[in-house]
Formats: C-alpha cells, sequence, structure tokens
C-alpha cells in the first residue's frame, strides 16, 4: 500500500493579514522527507497540485486565510482529496512544542522549517482536526461560454446553438450521475437551456466530474459550503457506540449513526455473509441497537443482534417506501438497499432522540455515550451515573478463623451501602421532580402547538378555497384563449376569402378574364365547401377537378343556377344527363384551358362562350335527332297497330 504524502507548512514571513505577499516554509512526508525554506502562496498551491498529498498540515490555520470567506476560497483551490488538518486542536488550541513533547518530536521552534515537519510528523501520528469547510454535497452549474452579445442578423440562430449546446451538457452530466442522488434546476431558453444546476449528495471528488471551459458552454463544480466552521477529530475514536441499521439480502446494506444521529457509514455488498458484516459492524464500533425496517425482523438480523447483545429495533409496521426516501435523503445513499438500512437507523435513532436529549443534560459529555447505553439496556439515568461514577469498593481479605469476629467492619460496609442506596432515592427523587416539570412543559407546549395547527388549519382552508377559485378561473382563462384563437383563426380565413372574392370580383368587372371557382369533387362536402370559402350565385362557372359523383350533388348545383360546368375526369352518365335536362353545359377542360390563381381559376370568356355555344348547337341536334326519334317511334307504333287491325278484320269477314 503507497504511503500517503503529507505537507507540514509554516509562515515564515508576511501574514494572512497583511499586505506583503506571505511566504511558507514546507515540509512533505512521502517515504523522503523534502524541504522547502520558503516558498510563494502560488509556488505552495503548485506544489500541492504537483504531489496530490492527503494531508496538509498547519498549526494555526490563520497562517493560511485571514477569515472564513477567505479560508474557503483558498480550500476551493485545492484539490478534492486534500484534507486541511490544523495540528494544534480545534478552537482550543495547544502550543505546537508541548504537543511535539507530548509525543516525542523535538525541534527547533525559531526555525519555519522544523516547525512545519513537526506539524507533518503530528499529522502523521493522527494529532489534530480535520478543518471541514464543506458539506458532503458539490454544486454543478452549466451555463452559456459566452453572451449572445447585442443582436444581429444570425443572433436568434447563433442564441439557439449556444442553449442548445448548454442542454447536451446538462444531460451528459446527468447521464454520468445516474446513480448519484441529486437535485436538478433548470432555465429554460430558446432552442435549449439558459443554465442548469445541480446539487448532488456526494462529496467533488467522488464524482469525477471537474470544472471546464468550452467555446460555447463552461462547467463550474465546486463544494456547498458550510455555516460554519468544524473541526473534526483527525484520528476517529475506537468502538464508539453506534446504532445499525441493517438490510439483508441477495444485495446486504448496513448503515452506522452515532449516538447524535450522524452518518458514520453506509455500505452494501453483494458478496458479504453475515459474520463478515458482524466483523464490519465490530470494527465500526460497539453497537447498541441494531434497526430493521420489516416485521417481523428477518433471521440474519436477529442473529446479528444475539451476537452483540444489542437491542433490536422494528418498526410497528412496515415503512412505506416514501417514508423511507424522506428519512434516507438528507444523509445520502447509492442504491435501494442503502436507502432501506439507513431509513432503519433513522427511525430507531427518532425513537430515541428524545431520551438521549435528557441525557444530554443531565450527564458529563465523556459519560454521555456510556449513560445512553445503559438506558438503552432499561437503567434509569441517575442509577447508570451512580455505576459509571461510584468508586468502587475494595474488599478486605478475610481470613477464615475471622469471619465471625469481623462485625463491625461488615457493619460498616453495610452502612456504606445504605447511604449509597439513600443517595441514590434522592437521585430519583430529583429525577422524578424534573421529569414533572418537563411533564408540565410539554403540557403548556402541547396546548400551543394545537392553538398553532388550529390557525394553519384555518389558514390552510382559506388558502384551499382560493386556489380551488383560481384553478376554476385559470380553467375559463384557458377556454376563452382558444377560443379566442379559433376565432382569430377563422378572422384570417375569412379575411383571405374576401381578398379572393375581391380579386373575382375585380376581373367579373374587367372581362379580359372570367373566374371559375373550384370544386375539388362532385359531392355534397366539397359543394358546401366552396360555398363556404367563395359563395356559389347563379351565373358561376364552376371547374369540378373529379367529376365522378352522383345525383345530389348536381341537383345542389343546378339549383344554385350555376352557368356552365367544366370536368377535370370523365363525368358520370346519370350526373351529365341531369345537367342536359336542366340545360347547363358540361365542357371538357380541353375545349376550355384554365390557369389557376390562389385557389380559383380564370380562363378566356371568349373561349368559354364559343365551346358553350358548340355545346348548346351540339345538344340542339341531339335534341332534334331525339325528336325525330321519338316521331319515327310513334309512326312506327301506328304502322303495327293498323296492322294488327287489319288482320283482325280479315278473318272476321272470312
Amino acid at each position: 500500500m503507497a504511503l500517503q504524502t503529507i505537507f507540514g507548512v509554516d509562515i515564515v514571513k508576511g501574514s494572512s493579514r497583511s499586505r506583503e505577499a506571505p511566504h511558507y516554509a514546507v515540509a512533505i512526508l512521502n517515504g523522503n522527507v523534502e524541504k522547502y525554506s520558503s516558498v510563494s502562496r502560488f509556488k505552495l498551491l503548485r506544489l500541492i497540485k504537483q504531489y496530490r498529498p492527503g494531508i496538509l498540515a498547519v498549526d494555526s490555520i490563520t497562517e493560511l486565510a485571514e477569515n472564513k470567506k477567505d479560508l474557503v476560497s483558498f480550500l476551493r483551490r485545492l484539490p478534492p482529496e486534500v484534507k486541511l488538518v490544523q495540528v494544534t486542536g480545534n478552537e482550543h488550541q495547544e502550543p505546537l512544542t508541548k504537543l511535539g513533547r507530548e509525543n516525542g518530536i523535538s525541534f527547533n521552534p525559531m526555525v519555519p522549517e522544523e516547525e512545519a515537519l513537526a506539524a507533518a510528523c503530528l499529522a502523521s501520528m493522527g494529532v489534530g482536526y480535520i478543518v471541514s469547510v464543506f458539506e458532503d454535497k458539490t454544486l454543478i452549474k452549466v451555463s452559456r461560454g459566452r453572451s449572445p452579445g447585442r443582436g444581429g442578423w444570425s443572433q436568434n440562430r447563433y442564441r439557439r446553438k449556444v442553449q442548445g449546446r448548454v442542454r447536451e451538457k446538462v444531460r451528459e452530466i446527468e447521464a454520468k450521475l445516474k446513480d448519484r442522488v441529486y437535485d436538478l434546476h433548470i432555465t429554460e431558453g430558446f432552442g435549449g437551456y439558459v443554465n442548469g444546476t445541480f446539487i448532488v449528495n456526494a462529496r467533488r471528488s467522488e464524482l469525477g466530474i471537474h470544472s471546464s471551459r468550452e467555446e460555447d458552454v463552461q462547467v463550474t463544480v465546486t463544494s456547498v459550503e458550510k455555516e460554519a466552521i468544524e473541526f473534526i477529530p483527525l484520528e476517529k475514536k475506537k468502538r464508539d457506540y453506534i446504532i445499525v441499521g441493517v438490510d439483508p439480502g441477495t444485495t446486504t446494506a448496513v448503515a452506522i449513526l452515532d449516538l447524535n444521529g450522524k452518518l458514520v457509514e453506509v455500505s452494501s455488498s453483494r458478496v458479504s455473509s453475515v459474520p463478515d458484516i458482524i466483523e464490519h459492524i465490530s470494527e465500526m464500533g460497539r453497537p447498541v441497537v441494531i434497526a430493521t425496517d420489516v416485521v417481523p425482523p428477518p433471521a440474519a438480523v436477529e442473529k446479528i443482534k444475539r451476537t452483540f447483545n444489542a437491542v433490536l429495533f422494528t418498526p410497528n409496521e412496515r415503512i412505506p417506501v416514501e417514508e423511507k426516501v424522506r428519512l434516507a435523503r438528507p444523509l445520502g445513499y447509492s442504491n435501494d438497499h442503502e436507502r432501506d438500512a439507513l431509513a432503519a437507523a433513522v427511525k430507531a435513532f427518532n425513537a430515541y432522540k428524545n431520551k438521549f436529549a435528557q441525557i444530554d443534560k443531565k450527564t458529563p459529555s465523556h459519560l454521555s455515550g456510556d449513560v445512553k447505553a445503559l438506558a438503552l439496556e432499561g437503567k434509569p439515568v441517575e442509577v447508570a451515573l451512580d455505576m459509571l461514577t461510584a468508586p468502587p469498593i475494595a474488599e478486605k481479605p478475610k481470613a477464615p478463623a475471622q469471619a465471625e469476629t469481623d462485625v463491625d467492619g461488615r457493619l460498616e460496609e453495610l452502612r456504606a451501602q445504605l447511604r449509597r442506596k439513600d443517595e441514590q432515592v434522592e437521585h430519583l427523587r430529583a429525577y422524578v421532580s424534573d421529569l414533572k416539570r418537563e411533564l408540565k412543559h410539554l403540557e403548556l407546549r402541547l396546548k400551543s402547538q394545537e392553538r398553532v395547527i388550529d390557525r394553519l388549519k384555518s389558514k390552510g382552508l382559506d388558502e384551499a378555497r382560493k386556489a380551488r377559485e383560481v384553478a376554476i378561473r385559470d380553467g375559463e382563462i384557458s377556454r376563452l384563449k382558444k377560443e379566442v384563437s379559433g376565432l382569430k383563426r377563422r378572422n384570417a380565413e375569412l379575411q383571405s376569402n374576401i381578398d379572393r372574392l375581391k380579386d373575382i370580383r375585380a376581373m367579373e368587372f374587367r372581362g379580359d378574364k372570367a373566374p371559375v371557382k373550384v370544386i375539388e369533387s362532385l359531392s355534397r362536402d366539397a359543394i358546401l365547401e366552396c360555398d363556404r370559402k367563395f359563395g356559389i350565385k347563379a351565373g358561376d362557372v364552376i371547374f369540378i377537378r373529379d367529376a365522378g359523383g352522383g345525383m345530389e350533388a348536381a341537383s345542389m348545383l343546378i339549383e344554385r343556377g350555376v352557368k356552365a360546368l367544366i370536368k377535370g375526369t370523365p363525368m358520370s352518365h346519370l350526373a351529365e344527363e341531369k345537367f342536359f335536362k336542366a340545360g347547363v353545359p358540361v365542357l371538357s377542360r380541353e375545349d376550355v384551358p384554365l390557369k389557376f390563381v390562389d385557389g380559383y381559376a380564370v380562363l378566356d370568356p371568349g373561349r368559354l362562350e364559343a365551346a358553350m355555344k358548340r355545346w348548346k348547337e351540339e345538344a340542339a341536334d341531339q335534341e332534334r335527332r331525339s325528336r325525330e326519334e321519338r316521331l319515327l317511334g310513334i309512326i312506327d307504333e301506328y304502322k303495327a297497330r293498323r296492322a294488327r287491325e287489319y288482320r283482325r278484320d280479315g278473318r272476321t269477314l272470312q
């Protein structure tokens, strides 16, 4: 396993508060020792990015930054895996020389290189506190790489291109975060996104996504800042009391919280057996509660509970998925199994949270964990305190011959026990008095909360009524908008028809071209559509693209008194005969050439009159032939009838 690189830093001249640029002495531990007597802040940052140490150790963070804002700015410039460690303590610091003596490190405090080396050595021994200014959350912002500018002929096309690239980058990052828990806020724009902001429940070093800048889009990756600086012990305490949530199965997940509800670890594995899980939990601490999210608890959870002689926590009923997400989301998880284990642990902590808070009020901080563990076993707080604080009683060895004679010593021992019992009783009475006062306080608080709830209910009903009325009005507004939009479209269509009719009327007045109204087919619907758009009146010339229609459509045109019909395709015999009987000329498109303009056609009036004259002449000839045929038929019928009568008369005479 590779050794962890550690930087020790001490200021040489200047300071974070002065105008003079500070210089630092640097000691690097990475199997060997490297020293730099004086480097600038820029050179220090370059060395850190070159070596990428695990720890940057200082004796005081004020040597790096004057205030929290400057400290955050400095830490944002470091690689995400680097931990800043203040070796002299947290808010309450101890001299570096004292810590050196206690840990067997001797150095000259007047030489900055030796102070830097001492800080690095102390950090390597687990001395100091990690300076934490960032949450375990990361902010990723995707935005345009440059402004669209003041405008021009191609501004819209350019804006669409840039904002389309922003949308592509957002989707690319979404694909990389598909197994992470995150929130996404998007500002949409023309052709894509103006920007997109991710808040991911993970450290920046875990994501593998870095700040970048391209031609049209830029990505900024930063950690989310905490409200206050937090100091975390560099070396974790061993065997702390913990609450463990377990989700057994093909994939087993374990979530561990400390007794303050803070997340220690959440993990999952497909290859861990129950003994492996027990060993892992044992390494993490002393479990006092083993929790599960189902009822009844699985056999594996029961076995883990018996191994540690811990309290088993099960909910009254199976925890719904929505509640699991609500409980686990603030702490972060990678899959559903980790979510279930984490929800069980948080549910257990919430069940004991009030009791833990009471214990924190009544006990010293160094005894808090032990008292909580005893309280979970069922012991009253005062009894647990007495067990932890009472001095041990050394039993005096008794010789067998003196057992009956040492009555006074035994009596004194019993009296001491009685005094301790009396003290315990007094402690318990005081505890009962505290509980009664707290009960009264809670009753008053409950009444106050009930009044607040009543007010909120009343306010909520008013807001619900307003929201319902607003929704009704919004629906009506939406309906009216649709109606207005439809009327506008209809108005535009009618205006277009008016313009066409004006053109037709102008042609009629000029007489150079005759307008022809176009019907798509010889059908009732097509005739009505043309009538709606242009109006069909007596004396109109009609062109029918598809003339294969029936008698009903022919009757509709005859009733409207059209002057002539021009057929685009052959017409049925029945329809053409009906037009013939009504005296409406049916002309072929070859006889009358047409020119189409904006939904209607025009023709030469002279050609139309000539074609109609020919049709009328042909119709007159056909009518004459028809009359002759009818007359010849009458004559033939008369001759046949006379022949029949002659034959009948001849038979009668014989």
